[in-house]
């Protein structure tokens, strides 16, 4: 009776260890089914990929005498898991006119018309992934260019300003995708980083000029920490 029992044991085992590891097998893990980030591999996505102040102009006093902001719109390309590109452009451009009646005469004068162009380049590696999102970590060059022409009056001389702006460094933060509610299309970018930039400007009003120049390092999210919600997150979609 002890000997049966004992054979009886091993076979218990057995049926109770055979349909837990079919529940098991049964209940997939995240990589079988794939993440939100492995499902747009391959694909295009579209939106803002950041912004940058390009000086322009030159102050006797060294400073530069005003900036442009150019958003930095672009798409991003998934080569793989592990590497993407990103590719942006930004352009600001303002013009007007004022016009003064004096009696019969009517004088119309044209405004400053300031112009800016920003290229972006970034490298996404992704490091880490769960289910919705991607921890990444991303190279990334800016390059921005501003130029504005002031018309002078009673004969004098025009006045340019030109702005020149470069920067290189990496951010490092966290894609989030809305595939938590259908949606994984949709995805949210946060990150901070550390850059260096160098900026320079001119002022010219005829054959004189004003030349200021700067080179630095800092954090993304420079002095304001509230800067992270208008510098550091931005919203891509998927194609």
């Amino acid at each position: 009776m002890k000997f049966r029992f004992l054979a009886l044991v091993p076979a218990a085992l057995v049926a109770l260890a055979v349909p837990a590891f079919a529940q098991t097998a049964a209940t997939p893990a995240v990589g079988a089914e794939g993440t939100d980030h492995s499902k747009f591999v391959g694909h295009f996505a579209i939106g803002y990929l950041g912004t940058s102040q390009i000086p322009l102009g030159a102050s006797n006093g060294g400073a530069f005498a005003g900036s442009v902001t150019a958003p930095a719109i672009g798409g991003r390309y998934w080569l793989n898991e592990k590497m993407g590109i990103d590719a942006g452009l930004g352009i600001a451009f303002s013009t007007g006119s004022s016009e003064a009646k004096n009696g019969g005469t009517t004088t119309t004068v044209d405004g400053a018309s300031p112009f800016g162009v920003l290229l972006h380049g970034g490298v996404p590696l992704a490091l880490a992934q769960g289910k919705h999102y991607t921890f990444e970590v991303i190279p990334e060059l800016n390059v921005g260019f501003a130029s504005q022409t002031i018309k002078g009056t009673n004969n004098a001389p025009d006045t340019t300003l030109s702005g020149f702006r470069l920067d290189l460094g990496a951010r490092a933060g966290a894609e989030v995708h809305f595939g938590f509610i259908g949606v994984p299309e949709l995805a949210l970018q946060g990150t901070v980083g550390l850059q260096f930039a160098t900026q320079s400007a001119k002022t010219a009003v005829g054959d004189n000029s004003v030349s200021v120049s700067a080179t630095g390092l800092s954090t993304t999210v420079q002095a304001a920490p509230w800067a992270i919600f208008t510098n550091n997150i931005s919203a891509l979609y998927y194609f």
